[in-house]
């Protein structure tokens, strides 16, 4: 389950329909948001180049830093048993680690369209879908583990870090498989960015027509 204190591979019963359909709904507002882009042009680009490298370079470092913050987490859950809650390393400064990262990462693809409309709408995108999921997750947590995720919610935010709550273990062990799996997922942020640069080149090519230009 991602985004949430458990093991990664735990499928605990009672899913919704919502939740099981969320991967492919998720797949589709990319596809969709892939499409938009590939028809807009920055005007930064056209009119400001230095403000649109800075923005480019800007999300190019923050969707790095949501890909390696995936990896860490799902280091930590890929190396659980099902069922087992997780409450250490990026788990115990945050309930939702993943959506943090994730949250930081799509500001960052956002950003290198070279444009401040895109990141803007990602973040509302994400403010109006995510939090009535974590609402579910955790109801579900409560359901699974009582009385010990009860006191793990009211120790660690729901959303926002709280760095001084950092603890980890002295040593932990992780399953090769399941984070080489994992992997393949939390990093892409990259590949959509690379993506997106691939769709510029050949919009500056002629290749591509743009029927927007936004800021």
């Amino acid at each position: 389950m991602r985004g949430c204190a458990i093991g990664s591979e735990a499928q605990p019963a009672g899913k919704t329909w919502w939740e099981q359909q969320r991967t492919g709904l998720s797949r589709l507002i990319a596809v969709l948001a892939f499409l938009v882009v590939a028809l807009t042009e920055s005007r930064w680009e056209l009119h400001q180049e230095p403000v649109a490298i800075f923005l480019f370079s800007i999300g190019l470092a923050l969707a790095a830093v949501g890909a390696a913050g995936r990896i860490w987490c799902s280091f930590f859950i890929s190396g659980r048993k099902d069922g087992q809650l997780v409450s250490e390393g990026p788990y115990s400064i945050s309930r939702n680690p993943l959506y943090v990262f994730s949250c930081i990462g799509l500001v960052g693809v956002g950003l290198t369209t070279e444009t401040l409309t895109y990141p803007l709408l990602f973040l509302a995108i994400f403010g109006l879908y995510y939090p009535g999921i974590m609402g579910r997750e955790e109801r579900r947590l409560e359901e699974l583990f009582g009385e010990a995720y009860r006191q793990y919610r009211q120790r660690v935010p729901r959303f926002w870090p709280r760095l001084e709550l950092y603890s980890e273990p002295a040593s932990w062990s992780s399953n090769p498989r399941l984070f080489r799996r994992h992997i393949l997922s939390d990093i892409w942020f990259i590949w959509i960015a690379a993506i997106i640069e691939l769709i510029e080149g050949f919009r500056s090519a002629g290749m591509l027509p743009h029927l927007l230009e936004l800021w």
